[in-house]
């Protein structure tokens, strides 16, 4: 029996070796997949104002403002540049279903005002002022602002900021349970509360 196994022990660990090397391939298919089906999800995101070409635009979940920009032509001449790089982070991912207004040459605080009530009217995202429907945007807040939240403490709040740095931000309200911490009772006291 021994001499039987010395015998076939050489062909059962090459078989052992190229079944775990095929199942780690077939996991990590899986995994990037998955991932690459993350990043493809399609949002839709609208531009107006000082923009050559208005108008609401579909894009992947990783695009950024500034991709939204050149999509709709650049902006135009009217453009106030010193109040956009004011209200408007280049930078920022879009948000879906969010508006990004590009403010043309006007009076300062009257813009201002307009932006605000647009924001507190429709509940649009324009990135870089402050939103005035109340909701904690988890993908912009500090710890502190996410500290206030119901069931998040600081060690909570420090996960959240960690997996939002590593996912380049959350999709949606929903994936803030994949958290560690955040299960479905803390999420329920939670989701009226956030916005992404």
């Amino acid at each position: 029996m021994i001499n039987l196994f010395n015998k076939y022990a050489t062909a059962i660990g090459l078989v052992l070796i190229i079944g775990l090397i095929a199942g780690t391939y077939i996991i990590i298919q899986r995994i990037s997949k998955d991932e690459s089906k993350e990043n493809n999800q399609q949002i839709v995101v609208e531009i107006a104002g000082a923009i050559k070409e208005p108008g609401v635009y579909n894009f992947s979940s990783t695009a950024i403002v500034e991709d939204l920009i050149k999509r709709a032509g650049g902006i135009t001449e009217d453009a106030d540049i010193v109040l956009m790089a004011k209200i408007i982070n280049r930078a920022a991912l879009l948000n879906d279903h969010g508006k990004i207004y590009i403010p043309p040459k006007q009076d300062g605080e009257n813009i201002i005002t307009f932006l605000e009530d647009q924001v507190s009217v429709s509940g649009s995202s324009i990135v870089g002022l402050p939103i005035t429907t109340g909701l904690i945007n988890i993908n912009t807040a500090d710890a502190k602002g996410l500290d206030t939240l119901p069931g998040v403490g600081p060690i909570t709040a420090g996960r959240i900021i960690d997996y939002r740095t590593a996912k380049n931000g959350f999709k949606k309200k929903e994936d803030l349970m994949k958290v560690q911490g955040i299960g479905n009772a803390t999420y329920n006291k939670l989701k009226d509360k956030i916005t992404v």
